[in-house]
């Protein structure tokens, strides 16, 4: 009785293959499995959504040959295998598309009676890591930054008051005289300028805490579009709306998240001063990686004071057809005063991701496949 009760706790205690398939399947890392030849013997699910490779096409292939353009990898396998020993490493850049993932491998041999058949390769991407440290730099940045704008707000603002008023008394009293209009214009406008600016600043470093409600994200797609109507018509710019209005509202304010999607319109149709295409596209996120990252912030404690465990989230894609960003630049996007714009201030972006972030949501610049740029903001859905 006692060596048939250990017999079926031993076979109970057993991982059977397909329960290992569905523990692998379930793991956020890329597990991959290689024979002694150094031939792909398992591909989890993790792995295909890293590496862009479908199951079906890597196994049985020389690991050498899925990463091609990451020999280091190959490499890795084999003097694992060869030496037996575990192996790791830190930091690498892995090439998928046109992008590089920063990733952390690590080998380790698979023993079968004193001898190795195979090693387990796991790769760990970094990119969320990465985004939480970016962010983390930044926003130590911008609260130096805040301190400092705070102090000099108004001790700026209200010279700009006075100028400004000074060169409209100045424009009205010489109202006969064409070129002292002109030069008060030129003031004036430029007055202004300073001023958005030294708004822009202090949204920046410390933005102003939405007042939380349920919004209809597709009813802001539509106020954009009306607003920006004139100037997308100017630009011969076609505008295109591929939204699900049956999708549940988000959590936001609808004022700043007006302010988010006009700015991405018009960074969109700057990318397109010969026309082109811009599409607005709706969508449940389904990335795991940008849902991990939203629900972390979602998780932590969000604007209105009320801490959130992890929900669903709503995507909305801005895109254009324009020349995209530059691949060596493309991280730098939201970096505070960095533009590729002859005249840009560099704090539209900065801003946009400010105010998706205290919304307990998560912003991503990419360049499309086929030419362009795409913008998506992730927001938590209202429950």
């Amino acid at each position: 009785m006692l060596l048939n009760r250990r017999k079926k706790n031993r076979e109970a205690a057993a991982v059977s293959p397909v329960r290992l398939q569905n523990v692998l399947a379930s793991l956020g890392d890329a597990v991959i499995l290689t024979d002694e030849d150094d031939r792909i013997t398992l591909f989890n699910q993790a792995a295909e959504e890293l590496t862009g490779v479908p199951e079906a096409q890597a196994l049985q292939r020389a690991c050498g040959e899925v990463f091609a353009s990451a020999p280091q990898i190959a490499a890795m396998v084999e003097r694992t295998r060869t030496l037996a020993q575990s192996q790791s490493c830190g930091e690498e850049a892995l090439p998928v598309g046109r992008r590089r993932v920063p990733v952390r491998l690590s080998c380790s041999p698979i023993w079968d009676h004193g001898d190795v058949h195979g090693v387990a390769l796991v790769i760990q991407d970094m990119s969320y890591q990465k985004k939480l440290e970016d962010e983390a730099r930044r926003n130590e940045t911008l609260a130096r930054l805040g301190g400092l704008v705070a102090g000099l707000a108004h001790e700026v603002k209200n010279p700009l008051g006075g100028i400004k008023g000074a060169a409209q008394l100045l424009a009205k009293r010489f109202a006969d005289q064409p070129q002292v209009g002109e030069y008060t214009g030129v003031m004036i406008r430029e007055i202004d300028r300073l001023s958005r600016l030294v708004e822009q600043l202090l949204t920046l470093g410390a933005p102003v805490a939405p007042n939380i409600e349920p919004i209809n994200v597709h009813k802001i797609i539509h106020e954009v579009r009306a607003l920006m109507a004139t100037e997308i018509a100017a630009k011969h710019v076609t505008m295109r709306l591929e939204i699900d209005p049956s999708l549940p509202d988000v959590r936001g304010e609808e004022a700043q998240l007006t302010h988010v999607f006009l700015n991405l319109v018009k960074n969109a149709l700057e990318a397109m001063p010969d026309g082109g295409t811009l599409t607005m596209t709706t969508r449940m996120e389904t990335d795991f990686h940008i849902l991990r990252s939203a629900a972390a912030r979602a998780g932590a404690q969000s604007a209105d004071g009320t801490v959130r465990g992890p929900g669903k989230f709503l995507r909305v894609e801005v895109a254009d057809t324009g020349p995209g960003f530059p691949e060596d630049e493309i991280d730098r996007v939201f970096e505070p005063f960095f533009t590729t714009k002859p005249r840009g201030s560099g704090l539209g972006l900065a801003i946009c991701e400010r105010i998706v972030a205290v919304h307990g949501g998560d912003i991503r610049a990419v360049n499309r496949r086929h030419g362009g740029a795409a913008i998506t903001v992730t927001l938590p859905v209202s429950a």
